[in-house]
This record gives structure tokens, sequence and C-alpha cells, in this order.
């Protein structure tokens, strides 16, 4: 059975409407939420990190393609994109689960950024914001 050994929580804005970062074209890139967490030695190659994150979003002009990245330290494990669209579905709540294997000993550090894909298009995180990450040794 797995045990949860460390949690932690980034929560940057709790409503809709709290913030208004643009998102910016690619290759740009903007942060969204980052916080740390902490693997035991004993766990190094036995365990999962489960991050949970959502974002408030709105498509602004067109119909723009976020793409969300999320970095352990300064490596990439996980990308996606998410439509947004303007005129039918204005708001978004973009909601997506990284599962990270086997993380090394240590302290480190999830950040989450967004970017444009699509030229002409323009979008904004408008919140809610909030990330979690739960260290489970398997």
């Amino acid at each position: 059975m797995a045990h949860l050994i460390d949690y932690n929580v980034s929560v940057p804005a709790v409503a809709t409407n709290q913030v208004a970062i643009t998102v910016p074209m690619t290759p740009t890139k903007t942060i969204l939420a980052e916080l740390g967490i902490y693997v035991q030695p004993q766990y190094a190659n036995n365990n999962r990190v489960q991050l949970i994150a959502s974002f408030g979003a709105q498509g602004i002009i067109f119909t723009p393609s976020v793409l969300f990245r999320v970095f352990r330290d300064t490596q990439e494990i996980y990308y996606g994109v998410h439509g947004l669209e303007t005129n039918y579905e204005h708001y978004g709540l973009v909601t997506f689960q990284v599962i990270d294997i086997n993380v090394p000993a240590g302290a480190h550090g999830y950040s989450v950024y967004c970017e444009n894909l699509d030229e002409g298009t323009e979008a904004q995180i408008i919140g809610p914001m909030n990330v979690s990450a739960a260290v489970y040794a398997v």
C-alpha cells in the first residue's frame, strides 16, 4: 500500500477574475504557480509524485490554444494543450494531473507555465489558480 511522505500546495488565486495574466505568444512563457516537495533518501527509487493543477482561463480573441508546461527543477516533465473558445464558452477551468515516477531524493521545485500557440489570438488566466503535490512511497 502506498503512503504519503510529503505534500504541498500553491494557491496564487482563489476566485474567478482575481487575476488577469495575459498568456504570451510562444516561445515566451509565463509562470503560473510553483511549489516544492521533498523526497526522503529511502524512497528515491520507489515513489510517485502526483500533481493536480487547476487554472481558470478565458479566450479573448478567436480560439487560442494554450500550452501548459510542468517542470521539475529545470526539466520539463509534462505538457498539454487546451483550446479556449471565445465566442461560445468564453470561460474555462483547465484541470490536469501529472504523475512523476521515481523522483530522485532531495528537495525539488515544480513549476507550471503557459504560452499561447496561435498567432492572432489572445487568452488570459483569470483564476482560480492552484497546484497541489503529493509524494507517495510505493
